[in-house]
């Protein structure tokens, strides 16, 4: 199977929701849907932070199957997951933030890791915040900073839930460019 494979459905307090879709494996793909409607239900869900029904696998790999009674716990998925308000650890620096995410992957993995986690760093343009505490960044730097910690576990997926929905105008305008540099390069 060359896509990711999602059929699920739950049943939530306001509503219920069921979301069936093949994605390609490669690419950008976009949920759209008014506020409130379940995205980031769904991008927990595929994440396995929120228990949905059904299934999910990413090409091969089955992260969940209750027909099957499978479920991979979030720790062992191989995706990375930028929320909308960067989740970055305020008593670390940047440079530890970013290589905290290193730890969880194998050791023959991290030599890759660090060079892609270099190149994460070079294309969103943060390598002058390494030793800046998260607490003096500005939102557009600490978005930068989530993504690149995202993508130093080498994911198979990046799941972005709005990562730009907390920023004013000058902010968006400021991460942009760098999100379309990453689609580009990485």
């Amino acid at each position: 199977m060359s896509a990711l494979h999602i059929d699920l459905a739950a049943q939530q307090a306001a509503f219920a929701w069921q979301v069936k879709l093949d994605l390609p494996l490669r690419g950008v793909t976009v949920l759209w849907g008014a506020s409130g409607s379940g995205k980031t239900t769904v991008l927990r869900a595929i994440a396995g932070l929120t228990r949905a029904q059904g299934q999910v696998q990413l090409g091969e790999a089955c992260w969940q199957d209750d027909a099957r009674g499978a479920f991979v716990p979030v720790w062992r998925r191989r995706l990375g997951m930028v929320f909308q308000e960067a989740s970055l650890f305020d008593h670390l620096d940047v440079q530890h933030n970013l290589r905290y995410g290193l730890r969880r992957l194998p050791k023959a993995e991290q030599g890759a890791a660090r060079q892609a986690l270099n190149e994460a760093i070079e294309v969103l343009g943060i390598g002058h915040l390494l030793d800046r505490r998260t607490a003096t960044l500005s939102g557009g730097e600490r978005q930068r900073v989530a993504i690149a910690r995202a993508l130093a576990t080498l994911p198979h997926l990046l799941l972005l839930d709005e990562p730009l929905a907390a920023l004013d105008a000058p902010r968006k305008r400021e991460v942009l460019p760098w999100l379309d540099a990453l689609r580009e390069h990485l």
